[in-house]
């Protein structure tokens, strides 16, 4: 469950016009493509923003950019974890209710990630991030007055939109402060290891909440917690005159990028991503039955197909450049796409078979039995830096997807009257190195396939992806448990429906596995910057 992108080399043979066309706007989707230059990092002209400060602040600064992630993730712990407890407390039993509850989150915060970063060039990253905050304060004390499904649905729709106005950005802050090099990793790897923490962390807070005091009292912390995440950031945070390494703060800067704003593709994108999602996490509540769901499919498609299209006709300054759409980049992204779905589906399914099958219906029970996923993660998230420089890219992003295949075929197996140690235990130890390897790996793999100038877009496409995917696989596996287990209320139908649900899980996962191993392809990262030549000459060589 990592969001955090290893900044890729930029090839030494990029000439100096390619460097000043440079967009900051792309820098903002991740700091992936923010390799200063001398203009920006390290120069007389602009001292590095941590020069002179105290190891406390520093340690501060790092804390409240790298704990976007950990409230970004937790807020998904925070449904998953006391899901049952939400329904009843919402006034539904309802499965594809109580799906929608966790999906909605992603469906918000998978659609406007992508967008964030380009929001926050123009307006200035600390700005947008602030509002973000903002987002995430407002929907979570609305969450916690929420008495029926629907408005809750729009409250964690909201946070969705605040934690991707928020994340990018956040990362945008920490890729302008660091320059390449040992403590630039060790930082991205702290905010990637927060990721796993902050979805067990969150969701053990959520279900002490829930046991101990008021369900409600998980939204109104959680808005308390940001709040004062949020005045500790205005006051740490550099200004956005200070990270900005252009003067795209004036007026007639931002007037101008204002103009270029790929306004059309972006309704079209929120438009297909949109109804996409809504219709697979819909159809788990209503059936395919309804003449709407297919009607707003078929949509979606064709929002899709008029969004390539105009983003093929304007070229560079499209939200999304078919530059970065080549095929080794699809491929990497289809893959993206599979492991995280199964991964979504696996998180809700075996909390379901948890609760509902094992009989283990108190919300702390069922924190700690997702406990392994805590420390898998972030060991995962801190061998990263070390394994991109000793083994070809495609060769972790493999292995990511053998672990989302495994756990998800555990999950799948486990008999229900085994002890939780058997399969159950393991499953949770294996799988979550699949979304902590392959996200960032999946960064460097598109990174170093696209010019610098698209370097951020690209890395923004894969956060898109990752968090979109969850949410369409609650949708996705729902639909396929609500048709396979049919009106059955039964403990036995349970289970027929949650085990269709874990099988389409690793057979995603499966074809995942199949793609990476036929046909991504890439080599290993060298230290420091390598020539795109060189590069060019390994990969002819075999060593890709």
């Amino acid at each position: 469950m990592s969001s955090s992108p290893i900044p890729p080399r930029i090839s030494s043979s990029l000439s100096s016009s390619n460097r000043t066309q440079t967009s900051n706007r792309d820098e903002c989707l991740s700091p992936s493509n923010n390799t200063p230059s001398s203009e920006n990092v390290g120069s007389s002209s602009q001292p590095h923003f941590l020069d002179g400060k105290s190891i406390l602040f520093q340690i501060m600064f790092v804390s409240i950019t790298c704990a976007t992630q950990l409230i970004a993730q937790g807020q998904f712990g925070m449904l998953i974890i006391p899901l049952n407890d939400l329904g009843p407390w919402l006034g539904t039993d309802n499965a594809g209710e109580m799906s929608w509850m966790a999906a909605s989150y992603g469906l918000t915060l998978g659609i406007t990630v992508v967008i964030s970063g380009r929001v926050g060039d123009m307006f200035g990253p600390k700005l947008v991030w602030s509002i973000g905050c903002m987002f995430v304060i407002t929907s979570n004390i609305g969450s916690g007055f929420c008495k029926s499904p629907i408005p809750f649905d729009i409250t964690r729709a909201l946070a969705g939109i605040g934690s991707a106005l928020s994340l990018p950005n956040a990362l945008a802050i920490l890729g302008r402060t660091y320059p390449p090099g040992k403590m630039r990793n060790i930082v991205f790897a702290i905010l990637g290891a927060l990721a796993p923490a902050g979805f067990l962390i969150a969701g053990t807070m959520a279900a002490i909440f829930t046991v101990l005091v008021d369900v409600r009292w998980i939204w109104w912390f959680t808005a308390i917690f940001t709040f004062v995440f949020l005045i500790s950031g205005l006051l740490i945070l550099p200004s956005d005159q200070h990270t900005s390494s252009k003067s795209s703060s004036t007026s007639s800067s931002l007037s101008n990028q204002s103009r270029q704003f790929d306004y059309i593709g972006t309704i079209l994108l929120i438009l297909a991503m949109g109804l996409f999602n809504f219709v697979w996490n819909q159809s788990s509540l209503v059936g395919w039955e309804k003449p709407y769901v297919y009607i707003l499919l078929i949509i979606s498609i064709i929002s899709f197909i008029l969004f390539f299209i105009w983003e093929k006709r304007i070229g560079k300054k499209a939200l999304i450049p078919i530059e970065v759409l080549d095929k080794q980049n699809l491929l990497v992204y289809l893959t993206l796409w599979l492991g995280w779905m199964s991964f979504g589906s696996f998180l809700l399914y075996t909390m379901l078979f948890i609760y509902n099958i094992r009989g283990h219906h108190n919300a702390l029970t069922i924190a700690a039995q997702f406990t392994p996923l805590a420390p898998g993660g972030i060991a995962a998230a801190l061998l990263v830096p070390l394994l991109i420089h000793r083994f070809a890219g495609h060769h972790i992003f493999l292995i990511a997807m053998i672990a989302f295949f495994i756990g998800d075929l555990f999950a799948a197996l486990a008999p229900k009257d085994q002890m939780y140690w058997g399969l159950t235990f393991w499953s949770m130890i294996v799988v979550v190195f699949g979304p902590d390897l392959s996200f960032s790996t999946g960064q460097l793999i598109v990174s170093n396939s696209v010019e610098h100038e698209f370097q951020g877009i690209a890395a923004g496409i894969v956060s898109m992806i990752t968090n979109y995917s969850l949410s369409i696989g609650l949708g996705l596996a729902g639909t396929i448990e609500r048709y396979v287990r049919g009106s059955g209320e039964s403990q036995d139908d349970l289970l027929r429906g949650y085990r269709a649900a874990l099988w389409l899980s690793t057979g995603l996962a499966g074809l995942a596995v199949v793609v990476v191993a036929a046909f991504v392809r890439m080599p290993k990262q060298l230290h420091g910057h390598e020539d795109r030549k060189s590069k060019e000459k390994r990969v002819e060589e075999g060593e890709a």
